[in-house]
This record gives structure tokens, C-alpha cells and sequence, in this order.
């Protein structure tokens, strides 16, 4: 037995793809009854987008926001705005900012000493096939070890390279110490070239 789907391929990676993503994304939700779907977002941009999109098809599931952790940039700062998230909160959505699962403290070390770690490694080697798809990974771990998402259903993860979505992939979530019980179904898009 097998099943037949469409993947979107973009020639770049980039935010130019993000409305593309987001409503491939929403179709197969649609197709599958999938009825969460997490998106990282920033400064917030990318996730009011799905949001206006999924009113617009109709979609009733769960939307879960994932921004940067504070500091991630600049030490103390918080790159999405309170109003921002009131407004994505008022739409809906829950909005979660923490630790990303697949550097924590590690990044520290390899930063200031350049070596590397498990978890850096994991990370390159998602990033063989897109930032997107090791980040949609990334905030699936997140979303689930704050309890804002099931690990016993199929989800929808999104994201991007550095602004917008240009990855869209359905996977079985797992929570961070469970990673090995995670699974990518499908991939919905992605850029084939990362560059």
C-alpha cells in the first residue's frame, strides 16, 4: 500500500515563499484532520499570516507560536513585541518563548570555545534539508514540553531560514526526552537550495 502527495519544492530559501508554505500547510491539514499546527515566528509576522490564512480557509484547528527565546539576539531583548503578542493571543493562538531544544546551554560552549556537542550535531544534520525543517523540528519539541501541543496525533511544524516559511513538513511530535520517539511523516515544502 502506498499513498501519493504533492511536494512543494521553492528553487530558494526565503521569505518570498512564506504564503505559498503557509497555505500548502493548511491544505494538508485540512486533508489529514490535522488540528494543530506550530509555526516559529519572531517577531511575530509569519504567525499573523497563517492566522488571516486559516480564517480565510476555513482551518479550526490550534495554532502555536513559537518565538525566539529572550536574548537570542541581544542580551535582555525580547524580539516579539507585547502588542504583537496580545494581538496573536487574541486570535487564538498560544504563544511560547523559551529555550530551543536543540542548542540550550550548548550554544554557549560552542560559541566561545567553537567546538561542538550532540545537539549542534542533530541540528547540521536537519539542516541537510532545510533551516525550516530542523526548526519545525525544533519548535515541535518545544510546543510539546509546554503542553501546548499532543504527542500522540500528527501536527503540522513551519518555519524558515531567518524571516518567513519557506518548510512545512507533518511529523509525530515527541517531547525532548522522548526525541527518538519523534517522526517526520511528510514533507509538504521545502527549498532545494538552503544557500
Amino acid at each position: 500500500m502506498y499513498k501519493e502527495s504533492s511536494i512543494i519544492y521553492f528553487d530558494n530559501s526565503g521569505p518570498e515563499n512564506t504564503e505559498v508554505a503557509l497555505r500548502a500547510a493548511l491544505k494538508r491539514a485540512g486533508e489529514l484532520g490535522i488540528d494543530h499546527i506550530v509555526v516559529a515566528s519572531g517577531k511575530g509576522g509569519t504567525a499573523l499570516k497563517l492566522i488571516s490564512l486559516a480564517k480565510e480557509d476555513g482551518y479550526r484547528g490550534g495554532v502555536v507560536v513559537i518565538s525566539s527565546h529572550a536574548g537570542f539576539f541581544k542580551p535582555g531583548q525580547i524580539e516579539l513585541s507585547p502588542e504583537v503578542r496580545t494581538q496573536l493571543e487574541k486570535e487564538g493562538a498560544s504563544v511560547f518563548m523559551g529555550t530551543h531544544a536543540l542548542s540550550s546551554v550548548s550554544r554557549s560552549f560552542r560559541v566561545q570555545w567553537r567546538g561542538i556537542d550532540m545537539l549542534e550535531t542533530i541540528a547540521e544534520t536537519l539542516r541537510r534539508f532545510s533551516q525550516g525543517v530542523k526548526t519545525g523540528i525544533e519548535i515541535s519539541i518545544m510546543a510539546a514540553d509546554a503542553g501546548l501541543i499532543p504527542v500522540d496525533r500528527d501536527v503540522i511544524a513551519i518555519a524558515g531560514k531567518s524571516s518567513g516559511a519557506d518548510s512545512a513538513i507533518v511529523l509525530r511530535p515527541a517531547h525532548m526526552n522522548s526525541f527518538f520517539d519523534l517522526k517526520v511523516r511528510e514533507i509538504i515544502a521545502m527549498p532545494r537550495d538552503q544557500s
